[in-house]
Protein backbone atom coordinates (compact mmCIF):
# COMPACT_ATOMS: atom_id res chain seq x y z
CA UNK A 1 0.00 0.00 0.00
CA UNK A 2 1.38 3.06 -1.27
CA UNK A 3 0.05 5.69 0.29
CA UNK A 4 0.07 7.47 3.63
CA UNK A 5 -0.90 10.85 5.21
CA UNK A 6 1.38 12.73 7.64
CA UNK A 7 0.63 12.36 11.55
CA UNK A 8 0.78 14.86 13.97
CA UNK A 9 3.65 14.30 17.29
CA UNK A 10 2.78 13.24 20.15
CA UNK A 11 3.94 11.60 23.81
CA UNK A 12 5.63 7.69 22.98
CA UNK A 13 3.89 5.22 25.30
CA UNK A 14 5.42 2.86 27.92
CA UNK A 15 7.64 0.32 26.58
CA UNK A 16 6.54 -3.44 26.77
CA UNK A 17 6.88 -5.32 29.91
CA UNK A 18 7.56 -8.73 28.78
CA UNK A 19 5.78 -11.84 30.33
CA UNK A 20 7.69 -13.60 33.44
CA UNK A 21 8.26 -16.85 31.58
CA UNK A 22 10.49 -17.83 34.66
CA UNK A 23 13.27 -18.64 32.26
CA UNK A 24 17.08 -16.95 31.41
CA UNK A 25 15.38 -15.85 27.95
CA UNK A 26 16.04 -12.01 27.59
CA UNK A 27 13.07 -9.52 28.66
CA UNK A 28 11.91 -6.36 27.44
CA UNK A 29 12.60 -2.63 29.30
CA UNK A 30 10.20 -2.37 31.97
CA UNK A 31 8.90 0.17 34.12
CA UNK A 32 12.30 1.86 34.83
CA UNK A 33 12.37 3.06 31.46
CA UNK A 34 9.61 5.36 31.27
CA UNK A 35 11.54 8.48 31.63
CA UNK A 36 13.73 7.84 28.67
CA UNK A 37 11.56 6.56 26.47
CA UNK A 38 10.50 8.89 23.93
CA UNK A 39 13.28 11.46 25.45
CA UNK A 40 15.23 10.98 22.47
CA UNK A 41 17.51 9.34 24.75
CA UNK A 42 18.12 5.22 23.35
CA UNK A 43 16.50 2.65 25.83
CA UNK A 44 19.71 1.09 27.60
CA UNK A 45 19.02 -2.73 25.53
CA UNK A 46 22.55 -4.50 26.56
CA UNK A 47 23.44 -7.67 28.14
CA UNK A 48 21.00 -6.96 31.49
CA UNK A 49 18.02 -6.72 28.27
CA UNK A 50 18.71 -9.24 25.94
CA UNK A 51 21.85 -11.73 27.25
CA UNK A 52 24.38 -12.86 24.55
CA UNK A 53 25.89 -16.28 25.55
CA UNK A 54 29.65 -15.22 26.14
CA UNK A 55 30.66 -18.65 24.97
CA UNK A 56 30.49 -20.69 21.89
CA UNK A 57 27.13 -22.36 21.52
CA UNK A 58 26.94 -24.96 19.07
CA UNK A 59 23.39 -26.10 17.60
CA UNK A 60 23.26 -29.20 15.76
CA UNK A 61 19.88 -29.63 13.68
CA UNK A 62 18.63 -32.18 11.71
CA UNK A 63 18.66 -29.92 8.85
CA UNK A 64 20.25 -26.84 7.91
CA UNK A 65 19.25 -24.89 4.74
CA UNK A 66 22.04 -22.24 4.72
CA UNK A 67 19.98 -20.03 1.42
CA UNK A 68 23.10 -19.33 -0.08
CA UNK A 69 20.68 -19.64 -3.72
CA UNK A 70 21.95 -22.87 -4.59
CA UNK A 71 19.38 -25.34 -2.39
CA UNK A 72 22.17 -26.55 -0.76
CA UNK A 73 21.06 -28.98 2.71
CA UNK A 74 22.90 -30.04 5.08
CA UNK A 75 21.85 -32.93 7.02
CA UNK A 76 22.51 -32.99 9.60
CA UNK A 77 24.37 -29.14 9.65
CA UNK A 78 25.72 -27.53 12.70
CA UNK A 79 25.46 -23.73 13.72
CA UNK A 80 28.13 -22.07 15.75
CA UNK A 81 27.35 -18.88 17.46
CA UNK A 82 29.84 -16.65 19.50
CA UNK A 83 28.10 -13.25 20.92
CA UNK A 84 25.78 -11.97 17.95
CA UNK A 85 27.20 -13.99 14.68
CA UNK A 86 27.56 -17.11 12.80
CA UNK A 87 30.98 -18.09 13.40
CA UNK A 88 30.65 -21.74 11.79
CA UNK A 89 28.37 -23.33 9.17
CA UNK A 90 28.53 -26.74 7.94
CA UNK A 91 28.06 -30.46 8.07
CA UNK A 92 30.13 -31.34 11.46
CA UNK A 93 31.44 -29.00 14.17
CA UNK A 94 35.00 -27.81 14.42
CA UNK A 95 37.05 -28.58 17.91
CA UNK A 96 36.21 -25.94 20.22
CA UNK A 97 34.31 -25.93 23.13
CA UNK A 98 31.29 -24.84 23.09
CA UNK A 99 27.80 -25.26 25.06
CA UNK A 100 26.05 -27.83 22.64
CA UNK A 101 22.72 -27.45 21.92
CA UNK A 102 20.39 -30.13 19.73
CA UNK A 103 17.44 -28.59 17.30
CA UNK A 104 14.81 -31.20 15.83
CA UNK A 105 13.55 -30.48 12.68
CA UNK A 106 15.31 -27.76 10.11
CA UNK A 107 17.56 -24.59 10.70
CA UNK A 108 16.79 -21.66 8.20
CA UNK A 109 18.04 -17.94 8.26
CA UNK A 110 15.43 -15.99 9.86
CA UNK A 111 12.94 -14.11 6.91
CA UNK A 112 13.96 -10.47 5.52
CA UNK A 113 11.07 -8.30 4.51
CA UNK A 114 11.66 -5.66 2.40
CA UNK A 115 8.47 -3.45 2.49
CA UNK A 116 6.86 -2.92 5.51
CA UNK A 117 4.38 -0.20 7.51
CA UNK A 118 3.71 -2.54 10.58
CA UNK A 119 2.46 0.08 13.06
CA UNK A 120 -0.53 -0.28 10.36
CA UNK A 121 -1.90 -3.41 12.32
CA UNK A 122 -4.22 -0.51 14.00
CA UNK A 123 -6.03 -0.03 10.35
CA UNK A 124 -5.77 -4.15 9.62
CA UNK A 125 -9.52 -5.00 8.69
CA UNK A 126 -10.59 -1.07 7.64
CA UNK A 127 -12.42 -0.57 4.67
CA UNK A 128 -12.74 -3.96 3.19
CA UNK A 129 -13.74 -4.43 -0.20
CA UNK A 130 -13.51 -0.33 -0.98
CA UNK A 131 -11.88 0.94 -4.27
CA UNK A 132 -8.47 2.04 -3.46
CA UNK A 133 -9.19 5.24 -3.83
CA UNK A 134 -12.26 5.54 -1.60
CA UNK A 135 -10.66 3.61 0.71
CA UNK A 136 -7.53 5.89 0.93
CA UNK A 137 -9.54 8.71 1.36
CA UNK A 138 -12.24 7.35 3.38
CA UNK A 139 -11.02 5.40 5.35
CA UNK A 140 -7.14 5.30 5.84
CA UNK A 141 -5.99 9.01 5.95
CA UNK A 142 -8.49 10.31 8.03
CA UNK A 143 -7.45 7.73 10.73
CA UNK A 144 -3.97 8.27 10.39
CA UNK A 145 -4.37 11.78 10.71
CA UNK A 146 -5.04 11.09 14.48
CA UNK A 147 -2.28 8.70 15.06
CA UNK A 148 -0.31 9.60 18.23
CA UNK A 149 3.70 8.81 18.63
CA UNK A 150 2.05 6.16 21.12
CA UNK A 151 -0.15 4.62 18.67
CA UNK A 152 2.33 3.95 16.23
CA UNK A 153 4.36 2.72 19.42
CA UNK A 154 2.24 -0.51 20.06
CA UNK A 155 1.52 -0.57 16.50
CA UNK A 156 4.54 -1.91 15.92
CA UNK A 157 5.12 -3.62 19.00
CA UNK A 158 2.00 -6.12 17.90
CA UNK A 159 3.20 -5.88 14.30
CA UNK A 160 6.74 -6.99 15.77
CA UNK A 161 5.66 -9.63 17.81
CA UNK A 162 3.66 -10.93 14.69
CA UNK A 163 7.04 -11.06 12.68
CA UNK A 164 8.57 -12.55 14.93
CA UNK A 165 6.26 -15.67 15.81
CA UNK A 166 6.60 -16.09 11.82
CA UNK A 167 10.55 -16.31 11.08
CA UNK A 168 10.36 -12.82 10.04
CA UNK A 169 13.82 -11.41 11.86
CA UNK A 170 14.23 -8.27 10.25
CA UNK A 171 12.14 -6.00 8.23
CA UNK A 172 12.41 -2.70 6.60
CA UNK A 173 10.10 -0.23 7.88
CA UNK A 174 8.31 3.08 6.37
CA UNK A 175 6.47 5.47 8.63
CA UNK A 176 6.34 8.03 10.65
CA UNK A 177 7.02 8.43 14.17
CA UNK A 178 10.36 7.04 13.90
CA UNK A 179 11.85 7.17 17.51
CA UNK A 180 8.86 4.89 18.30
CA UNK A 181 9.23 2.39 15.84
CA UNK A 182 12.81 1.78 16.85
CA UNK A 183 11.88 2.27 20.52
CA UNK A 184 9.22 -0.97 19.78
CA UNK A 185 11.98 -2.85 17.63
CA UNK A 186 14.70 -2.40 20.69
CA UNK A 187 11.99 -3.81 23.02
CA UNK A 188 10.96 -6.51 21.02
CA UNK A 189 14.12 -8.31 20.40
CA UNK A 190 14.03 -7.80 16.36
CA UNK A 191 15.90 -6.23 13.91
CA UNK A 192 15.07 -3.89 11.81
CA UNK A 193 16.29 -1.02 8.65
CA UNK A 194 13.86 1.79 9.42
CA UNK A 195 13.14 4.21 6.47
CA UNK A 196 11.54 7.50 7.94
CA UNK A 197 8.61 8.68 5.95
CA UNK A 198 9.55 11.41 3.85
CA UNK A 199 6.15 13.53 3.21
CA UNK A 200 5.67 17.24 4.21
CA UNK A 201 5.04 18.07 7.33
CA UNK A 202 4.08 21.84 8.40
CA UNK A 203 6.55 24.04 10.20
CA UNK A 204 6.69 25.68 13.60
CA UNK A 205 4.38 28.17 11.45
CA UNK A 206 2.16 25.72 9.89
CA UNK A 207 3.64 25.93 6.90
CA UNK A 208 4.75 22.82 4.57
CA UNK A 209 8.31 22.43 4.58
CA UNK A 210 10.30 19.70 2.97
CA UNK A 211 13.74 21.10 4.91
CA UNK A 212 12.00 20.37 8.16
CA UNK A 213 11.42 16.69 7.56
CA UNK A 214 15.08 16.28 6.04
CA UNK A 215 16.56 17.92 9.01
CA UNK A 216 14.58 15.52 11.61
CA UNK A 217 15.44 12.18 9.67
CA UNK A 218 19.01 13.28 9.13
CA UNK A 219 19.01 13.80 12.44
CA UNK A 220 17.01 10.32 13.66
CA UNK A 221 20.14 8.97 11.48
CA UNK A 222 22.15 10.70 13.81
CA UNK A 223 20.96 9.29 16.99
CA UNK A 224 19.31 5.98 16.03
CA UNK A 225 21.46 4.27 13.36
CA UNK A 226 23.44 1.27 14.33
CA UNK A 227 21.12 1.43 17.62
CA UNK A 228 21.51 -1.68 19.51
CA UNK A 229 23.39 -3.46 16.91
CA UNK A 230 19.83 -3.93 15.03
CA UNK A 231 18.34 -0.35 14.07
CA UNK A 232 19.73 1.15 10.01
CA UNK A 233 17.99 3.97 8.98
CA UNK A 234 17.62 5.05 5.90
CA UNK A 235 15.57 7.30 3.93
CA UNK A 236 11.48 7.20 3.25
CA UNK A 237 10.27 9.49 0.37
CA UNK A 238 7.01 8.45 0.05
CA UNK A 239 6.83 7.94 -4.23
CA UNK A 240 8.22 10.25 -6.84
CA UNK A 241 4.59 11.45 -7.51
CA UNK A 242 4.54 12.92 -3.72
CA UNK A 243 8.24 14.22 -3.38
CA UNK A 244 9.01 16.70 -5.87
CA UNK A 245 12.38 16.18 -8.10
CA UNK A 246 14.32 18.88 -6.44
CA UNK A 247 13.63 17.34 -3.11
CA UNK A 248 14.76 13.44 -4.49
CA UNK A 249 17.86 14.95 -5.51
CA UNK A 250 18.96 16.14 -2.07
CA UNK A 251 18.23 13.17 -0.57
CA UNK A 252 19.40 10.96 -2.84
CA UNK A 253 22.89 13.18 -2.05
CA UNK A 254 22.31 12.80 1.86
CA UNK A 255 21.78 8.92 1.41
CA UNK A 256 24.82 8.49 -0.15
CA UNK A 257 26.90 10.62 1.58
CA UNK A 258 25.79 8.37 4.87
CA UNK A 259 25.85 5.28 2.84
CA UNK A 260 21.92 4.68 3.84
CA UNK A 261 19.08 3.45 1.69
CA UNK A 262 16.50 5.02 0.24
CA UNK A 263 13.18 3.19 -0.42
CA UNK A 264 10.28 4.17 -1.87
CA UNK A 265 6.98 3.39 -3.78
CA UNK A 266 7.63 3.07 -7.24
CA UNK A 267 4.95 2.54 -10.02
CA UNK A 268 2.93 0.35 -7.73
CA UNK A 269 -0.21 1.20 -9.83
CA UNK A 270 -1.62 2.06 -13.57
CA UNK A 271 -3.48 4.96 -12.57
CA UNK A 272 -0.49 6.33 -11.03
CA UNK A 273 1.87 5.64 -13.77
CA UNK A 274 -0.01 7.32 -16.41
CA UNK A 275 -0.74 10.47 -14.35
CA UNK A 276 3.09 10.50 -13.52
CA UNK A 277 4.07 10.47 -17.19
CA UNK A 278 1.22 12.75 -17.95
CA UNK A 279 2.61 15.57 -15.62
CA UNK A 280 6.35 14.32 -16.02
CA UNK A 281 6.92 13.41 -19.79
CA UNK A 282 8.93 10.18 -18.26
CA UNK A 283 8.07 7.21 -16.93
CA UNK A 284 9.08 6.52 -13.26
CA UNK A 285 12.34 4.66 -13.37
CA UNK A 286 14.09 7.37 -16.06
CA UNK A 287 12.89 10.20 -13.55
CA UNK A 288 15.01 8.53 -10.66
CA UNK A 289 18.09 8.36 -13.20
CA UNK A 290 17.15 12.09 -13.77
CA UNK A 291 17.72 12.77 -10.23
CA UNK A 292 20.89 10.46 -9.44
CA UNK A 293 18.62 7.96 -7.37
CA UNK A 294 19.92 5.19 -9.20
CA UNK A 295 23.33 5.63 -8.45
CA UNK A 296 22.75 5.12 -4.95
CA UNK A 297 21.50 2.23 -2.66
CA UNK A 298 17.82 2.12 -3.96
CA UNK A 299 14.66 -0.08 -2.68
CA UNK A 300 11.83 0.36 -5.04
CA UNK A 301 8.73 -0.70 -3.98
CA UNK A 302 6.05 -2.45 -5.78
CA UNK A 303 7.18 -2.08 -9.34
CA UNK A 304 3.97 -3.44 -10.69
CA UNK A 305 3.66 -1.11 -13.60
CA UNK A 306 7.38 -0.66 -15.16
CA UNK A 307 8.51 -1.86 -18.44
CA UNK A 308 11.58 -3.65 -20.04
CA UNK A 309 13.70 -0.67 -20.22
CA UNK A 310 12.95 0.54 -16.91
CA UNK A 311 13.86 -3.31 -15.72
CA UNK A 312 16.86 -2.82 -17.46
CA UNK A 313 17.53 0.53 -15.58
CA UNK A 314 17.06 -1.04 -12.51
CA UNK A 315 19.66 -3.57 -13.53
CA UNK A 316 22.40 -2.28 -14.78
CA UNK A 317 22.44 0.08 -11.25
CA UNK A 318 22.27 -2.62 -8.80
CA UNK A 319 19.11 -1.11 -7.88
CA UNK A 320 16.68 -3.50 -6.12
CA UNK A 321 12.77 -4.29 -5.60
CA UNK A 322 10.38 -5.09 -2.92
CA UNK A 323 8.10 -7.07 -4.64
CA UNK A 324 4.57 -7.11 -2.63
CA UNK A 325 2.47 -9.92 -4.74
CA UNK A 326 -0.13 -10.49 -1.68
CA UNK A 327 -1.05 -6.63 -1.44
CA UNK A 328 -0.89 -6.54 -5.29
CA UNK A 329 -3.40 -8.93 -5.50
CA UNK A 330 -5.92 -7.60 -2.74
CA UNK A 331 -5.96 -4.25 -3.54
CA UNK A 332 -6.22 -5.28 -7.36
CA UNK A 333 -2.78 -2.93 -7.98
CA UNK A 334 -1.60 -5.83 -10.52
CA UNK A 335 1.13 -8.57 -10.88
CA UNK A 336 4.51 -7.36 -11.08
CA UNK A 337 6.83 -8.69 -14.03
CA UNK A 338 9.07 -10.97 -11.53
CA UNK A 339 9.79 -13.36 -14.21
CA UNK A 340 11.57 -10.36 -16.43
CA UNK A 341 13.19 -9.03 -13.56
CA UNK A 342 14.72 -12.18 -12.33
CA UNK A 343 16.00 -12.71 -15.38
CA UNK A 344 17.51 -8.99 -16.12
CA UNK A 345 19.62 -9.82 -13.06
CA UNK A 346 17.22 -7.40 -10.76
CA UNK A 347 17.80 -7.97 -6.77
CA UNK A 348 14.16 -8.51 -6.25
CA UNK A 349 13.30 -9.32 -2.33
CA UNK A 350 9.74 -9.93 -0.92
CA UNK A 351 7.74 -7.85 1.05
CA UNK A 352 4.21 -7.77 2.67
CA UNK A 353 3.61 -4.19 2.76
CA UNK A 354 1.29 -2.98 5.12
CA UNK A 355 -1.30 -5.32 7.25
CA UNK A 356 -4.52 -2.61 6.04
CA UNK A 357 -3.94 -3.86 2.64
CA UNK A 358 -2.48 -7.60 3.35
CA UNK A 359 -3.82 -8.26 5.71
CA UNK A 360 -0.67 -10.05 7.47
CA UNK A 361 2.95 -10.22 7.98
CA UNK A 362 3.25 -13.55 6.94
CA UNK A 363 6.47 -13.96 4.43
CA UNK A 364 5.58 -17.46 4.13
CA UNK A 365 2.42 -16.49 2.08
CA UNK A 366 4.16 -14.19 0.47
CA UNK A 367 6.57 -17.31 -0.82
CA UNK A 368 4.13 -19.34 -2.47
CA UNK A 369 2.09 -16.63 -4.16
CA UNK A 370 5.01 -14.44 -5.68
CA UNK A 371 6.06 -18.21 -7.56
CA UNK A 372 2.71 -18.98 -8.22
CA UNK A 373 1.31 -15.70 -9.54
CA UNK A 374 4.95 -15.40 -12.10
CA UNK A 375 3.94 -18.67 -13.43
CA UNK A 376 0.53 -17.21 -14.35
CA UNK A 377 1.36 -14.50 -15.73
CA UNK A 378 4.06 -16.22 -17.92
CA UNK A 379 1.69 -19.52 -18.39
CA UNK A 380 4.81 -21.64 -17.62
CA UNK A 381 5.28 -24.02 -15.10
CA UNK A 382 8.85 -23.92 -14.82
CA UNK A 383 9.76 -20.18 -13.69
CA UNK A 384 10.53 -19.26 -10.43
CA UNK A 385 11.55 -22.13 -8.58
CA UNK A 386 11.52 -23.02 -5.15
CA UNK A 387 15.16 -22.39 -4.39
CA UNK A 388 13.90 -19.00 -5.94
CA UNK A 389 10.82 -18.54 -4.01
CA UNK A 390 13.01 -19.32 -0.78
CA UNK A 391 15.76 -17.13 -1.98
CA UNK A 392 13.48 -13.79 -2.11
CA UNK A 393 12.53 -14.14 1.41
CA UNK A 394 16.03 -14.78 3.07
CA UNK A 395 19.05 -14.39 0.77
CA UNK A 396 18.20 -12.11 -2.08
CA UNK A 397 15.99 -9.92 0.68
CA UNK A 398 19.34 -9.25 2.60
CA UNK A 399 21.14 -8.69 -0.40
CA UNK A 400 18.35 -5.99 -1.57
CA UNK A 401 18.71 -4.39 1.94
CA UNK A 402 22.68 -3.60 0.30
CA UNK A 403 22.78 -6.14 4.10
CA UNK A 404 24.56 -9.61 2.71
CA UNK A 405 24.76 -10.39 6.31
CA UNK A 406 21.15 -11.03 6.55
CA UNK A 407 18.91 -13.97 4.85
CA UNK A 408 21.64 -16.64 4.69
CA UNK A 409 23.92 -18.47 6.88
CA UNK A 410 27.53 -18.36 6.52
CA UNK A 411 30.15 -17.53 9.06
CA UNK A 412 30.73 -14.17 9.93
CA UNK A 413 26.79 -13.78 8.94
CA UNK A 414 24.36 -12.43 11.38
CA UNK A 415 23.23 -15.03 14.03
CA UNK A 416 19.51 -14.64 12.86
CA UNK A 417 18.04 -18.23 12.80
CA UNK A 418 14.66 -19.68 13.20
CA UNK A 419 13.88 -23.52 13.61
CA UNK A 420 10.91 -24.90 11.82
CA UNK A 421 9.18 -28.52 12.73
CA UNK A 422 9.69 -31.32 10.16
CA UNK A 423 7.18 -33.29 12.26
CA UNK A 424 4.37 -32.36 10.26
CA UNK A 425 1.84 -34.03 7.54
CA UNK A 426 3.35 -31.11 5.02
CA UNK A 427 6.66 -32.54 5.22
CA UNK A 428 5.44 -35.88 4.21
CA UNK A 429 6.88 -37.70 2.24
CA UNK A 430 10.20 -36.81 2.20
CA UNK A 431 12.56 -38.96 0.13
CA UNK A 432 15.57 -36.72 -0.30
CA UNK A 433 16.81 -34.14 2.39
CA UNK A 434 16.72 -31.59 -0.49
CA UNK A 435 12.68 -31.92 -1.33
CA UNK A 436 12.58 -29.75 2.17
CA UNK A 437 13.00 -26.77 -0.04
CA UNK A 438 9.76 -27.79 -2.32
CA UNK A 439 8.10 -28.56 0.79
CA UNK A 440 8.73 -25.11 2.89
CA UNK A 441 7.29 -23.01 -0.17
CA UNK A 442 4.72 -25.04 -1.85
CA UNK A 443 3.59 -26.64 1.49
CA UNK A 444 4.51 -25.34 4.87
CA UNK A 445 3.00 -22.33 7.01
CA UNK A 446 4.54 -19.89 9.22
CA UNK A 447 2.54 -22.08 12.04
CA UNK A 448 5.52 -24.53 11.93
CA UNK A 449 8.11 -21.84 13.45
CA UNK A 450 8.92 -22.70 16.61
CA UNK A 451 11.60 -21.19 17.88
CA UNK A 452 13.95 -17.93 16.68
CA UNK A 453 17.22 -16.18 17.96
CA UNK A 454 17.85 -12.73 16.34
CA UNK A 455 21.58 -11.40 17.23
CA UNK A 456 22.37 -14.95 18.75
CA UNK A 457 19.58 -14.60 21.14
CA UNK A 458 16.55 -16.57 21.24
CA UNK A 459 13.11 -14.34 21.32
CA UNK A 460 10.45 -16.90 20.36
CA UNK A 461 10.11 -20.88 21.63
CA UNK A 462 7.49 -23.30 21.09
CA UNK A 463 5.90 -20.53 19.02
CA UNK A 464 5.69 -18.20 21.91
CA UNK A 465 7.07 -14.91 21.81
CA UNK A 466 9.55 -14.06 24.64
CA UNK A 467 10.27 -10.30 24.82
CA UNK A 468 6.24 -9.38 24.38
CA UNK A 469 3.48 -9.42 26.15
CA UNK A 470 1.29 -10.61 23.20
CA UNK A 471 -2.06 -10.17 25.12
CA UNK A 472 -0.97 -6.35 26.61
CA UNK A 473 -0.27 -5.65 22.79
CA UNK A 474 -3.30 -7.03 21.48
CA UNK A 475 -5.20 -4.66 24.34
CA UNK A 476 -3.44 -1.67 23.30
CA UNK A 477 -4.05 -1.98 19.69
CA UNK A 478 -7.66 -2.87 19.83
CA UNK A 479 -8.53 0.28 22.38
CA UNK A 480 -6.55 2.61 19.75
CA UNK A 481 -8.05 1.48 16.92
CA UNK A 482 -10.98 2.01 18.34
CA UNK A 483 -10.69 5.65 19.10
CA UNK A 484 -9.22 6.37 16.29
CA UNK A 485 -12.40 5.07 14.60
CA UNK A 486 -14.63 7.38 17.48
CA UNK A 487 -12.89 10.30 17.07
Amino acid sequence: MGSMTPIRRGMRGPAVVAEDHGSSEPSAPGVQDLARFGSGEPLDLGADDFPVPATLVRYTADIVVPCDGTGMVLAPGVLEVEGDRLVHVGRTPTNRVATEVRLEGAVLPGLVNVHAHSPMVLFRGSGEGLPLDRWLTEVLWPREAKLTAEDVYWGMVLGAAESLRFGVTTTCEMYFEEDAIADAVLATGGRAVITPAILQFPDDDGNPSWAGRLEEVAEFHRRRNGDGGRIEVGFGPHAPYSVPPEVLTVIGALAAELGSLVHLHVAETKAEVDQFVGTHGRRIVHALADVGLLEGRLLAAHAVWIDDEEISLLAEAGAAVAHCPQSNAKLASGIAPLTGMLTAGVRVGLGTDGPASNNDLDLWKEMRLAASLARLRERDAGVVSAVAALDMATRAAGHALGRPDLGSLYNGAAADFILVDLDDAVFSPMSEPTDVVGHLVWSAQSRLVTDVWVGGRKVVAGGRCLTVDVDEARTQVTRRAARLVAD
